[in-house]
């Protein structure tokens, strides 16, 4: 076989399926139609994945990228259907801020980091056609010189975006409706004149929010009441731009120039299953949808590290390839969970109607602000609603993200969780003092790490919790809260991995 696996698609999620599995020693190609980068679209990084990122050692470049364009990007609060501030300190996360960074300035990171991790990326690569096989997947592949050739992989990824070829040629239903409405993306020429480099504006007129996304760049994103109809393929105009925000905002700020500008809709579509044979979606291969609150990307990238360390198991053998089946079993539920949150904020944010706008009024003066809301809309916005699968009876901290708590070492040093995984490897976390309760458990041969620790401080949720088995992506496989449950530590194992 030429490849273990081929991925298709070079975006944020491709990238990062290419880093996961690379960085496990997988043989593992992306092929990226597009020859030149990308526009700015996305440009929003949510905690859970710089929580992600850290797990991997490089949460701190997209930090040290953005504040190449902000002195202080850090940004505490988001928006939920336009509602402001929801804020970050509920999610209990050192990583208690988004970061505002163009899209093609994290395709820059993550493609380097794909590459550092031993990943090969061919540009101008455009897939064809796709055939599967008993024991692999061949593409139909056109280079960039024009030359086709006929490649081999013992997996695909189809990270193509919303129109995707490797869907189109699995013959998935992408399934829900068409566009009702229109908004604008608009990249101004114009450093933030407003105190924290954001504003949100809310009104009869229609909704329009600003923010610092680049040196001397301020990006709005506009719906506006009477031209949200306008036609998809209909280009912005500056003039047209600067009505909209003059009707929200009282005022154009004296924007003169702009980079960059698009239309976008509430389009919503979704296959029904995230995999057929050896192939896999992941990201706006699977589903496209209005961005609300521009956590999109985020969702797709936290499905690539889903698969990317269950895929790598299989691939290196210490793993059964039904594990396999949890990857549609986990991340499908979340991506539902995520389109009735983009329905449910579309149906309220853009309402214009007066009576909309006193019940929108209503809410974010005695609603939104509730501590409990706040904790609901922070973990939804996260795609942290609802554990993945668990055994009944389970711990409610299994299938969860593991808290974010630093743990201290025997030795006196002290790390943070994800830090123990950047090895891409489960942790077995002793938490009972030192006590080695796990000193006869047989990891040898395994992607396991035992590490004995003492948490620095102890959420609510680990209160009586003396062990934690956690995943490579940051979830909660196994609590124990007896000591020494070796064997129920060895059963858990059991499910994910082999010898």
């Amino acid at each position: 076989m030429q490849w273990d696996v081929i991925v298709v698609g070079g975006g944020p999620s491709g990238l990062t399926m290419a880093a996961e599995l690379a960085g496990s020693g997988v043989r593992t190609l992306v092929l990226e139609r597009r020859s030149d980068g990308v526009q700015s679209r996305a440009g929003t990084i949510l905690p859970r994945v710089l929580e992600l990122f850290d797990a991997r050692g490089i949460a701190n470049r997209f930090i040290e990228k953005t504040r190449s364009i902000s002195d202080y990007p850090f940004r505490p609060s988001h928006i939920w259907a336009g509602f402001h501030p929801i804020e970050w300190k509920h999610l209990e996360s050192r990583f208690g801020f988004t970061l505002g960074l163009p899209q093609n300035l994290t395709e820059e990171i993550l493609w380097d980091w794909a590459v550092e991790c031993g990943a090969e990326i061919q540009r101008g690569a455009q897939v064809r056609d796709l055939c599967q096989c008993e024991d692999g997947v061949e593409l139909d592949v056109v280079d960039a010189s024009g030359t086709a050739t006929t490649m081999r992989a013992r997996y695909v990824i189809g990270a193509d975006g919303g129109r995707s070829i490797v869907r189109f040629k699995l013959g998935l239903p992408f399934e829900g409706h068409s566009g009702t409405f229109r908004g604008i993306v608009f990249d101004a020429e114009l450093k933030a004149p407003w105190p924290g480099g954001r504003i949100n504006v809310d009104n009869e007129m229609g909704w329009v929010r600003g923010y610092v996304f680049g040196e001397g760049i301020t990006r709005f994103n506009i719906v506006h009441r009477d031209r949200r109809h306008a036609p998809k393929d209909e280009p912005v105009t500056l003039e047209e731009a600067l009505q909209c925000i003059r009707d929200v905002h009282g005022t154009d700020y004296g924007i003169r120039g702009y980079r960059w500008a698009s239309r976008f809709d509430d389009q919503m579509r979704a296959v029904p299953t995230l995999r057929q044979g050896r192939v896999f979606l992941v990201g706006e291969s699977a589903r496209i949808h209005y961005p609300a609150s521009g956590v999109g990307m985020n969702f797709c990238l936290q499905d690539a590290f889903n698969l990317g360390w269950k895929l790598a198991n299989v691939v290196n053998g210490v793993a059964d390839a039904a594990t396999l089946d949890t990857y549609d079993a986990e991340r499908l539920p979340v991506m539902r969970a995520l389109l009735d949150s983009v329905k449910a904020q579309c149906a309220l944010q853009f309402n214009f109607e007066p009576d909309a706008v006193t019940l929108k009024r209503r809410m974010q003066e005695h609603m939104i602000a509730l501590p409990d809301v706040q904790r609901k809309l922070v973990r939804e916005l996260c795609g942290l609603e609802a554990p993945y699968p668990r055994d009944a009876g389970s711990h409610p901290l299994t299938g969860m993200r593991c808290p974010d708590i630093e743990v201290l070492l025997p030795d006196g040093s002290a790390m943070a969780v994800t830090e123990t995984l950047r090895q891409r490897r489960f942790v077995l976390l002793d938490l009972e003092g030192f006590s080695r309760q796990f000193s006869t458990l047989d990891v040898s041969g395994l992607p396991v790490t035992v590490l004995t620790a003492r948490a620095a401080q102890i959420p609510a949720a680990m209160d009586g919790v003396k062990a934690l088995l956690v995943r490579p992506d940051g979830y909660v496989a196994w609590v124990g809260t007896d000591v020494a449950q070796a064997g129920e530590v060895a059963a858990q194992l059991a499910k994910w991995l082999r010898r």
